[in-house]
């Protein structure tokens, strides 16, 4: 797991079983399967957490992520004071987490393009394949291309 980035906000992105240290942190959002148990790891950081239960899953049915998700990661984000430090996860760090943490650098620094965005994102995270269907949900809300520019990286 890679640390924070140099990112407007500093961001990190893991999974569950690379969870680093959280005594830095001063928020964090855990993305979880419906049936599974918030980490203790993020309950005992005792900073502000915003809790998201969703498949990864890319088929718009029961269980899968939609745009409403996204709208509480905004509402989440736009409250983080100056200075916050930001860590994003999910079960394994790939998917539903790079596709978020995508989604609030889109949000909170605009002046990034979307490669540069996806690019960002990489170094934090190598083995990311964000959710598309997160991603199509994000630009939709932002009118952004974060998908095209996820494929023009090779990424699916």
């Amino acid at each position: 797991m890679n640390t924070h980035s140099t990112a407007p906000l500093p961001i990190s992105v893991s999974g569950e079983a690379d969870l680093p240290d959280l005594g830095d942190v001063t928020a964090v959002i855990s993305i979880r399967d419906p049936h599974d148990d918030v980490p203790p790891a993020v309950l005992a950081a005792g900073v502000p957490t915003l809790t998201l239960a969703f498949q990864d899953t890319e088929d718009d049915g029961p269980g899968a992520p939609q745009a409403w998700h996204l709208l509480e990661v905004e509402r989440f984000a736009r409250r983080l004071p100056a200075g916050a430090r930001l860590h994003v996860h999910c079960f394994a760090g790939v998917s539903r987490s790079t596709a978020v943490a995508s989604f609030v650098l889109a949000l909170l620094a605009p002046r990034m393009t979307d490669l540069q965005i996806a690019r960002h994102v990489l170094q934090l995270r190598p083995q990311a394949v964000p959710n598309d269907l997160l991603l199509r949900h994000a630009d939709a809300l932002l009118a952004r291309r974060l998908r095209p520019a996820w494929r023009r990286l090779a990424r699916y």
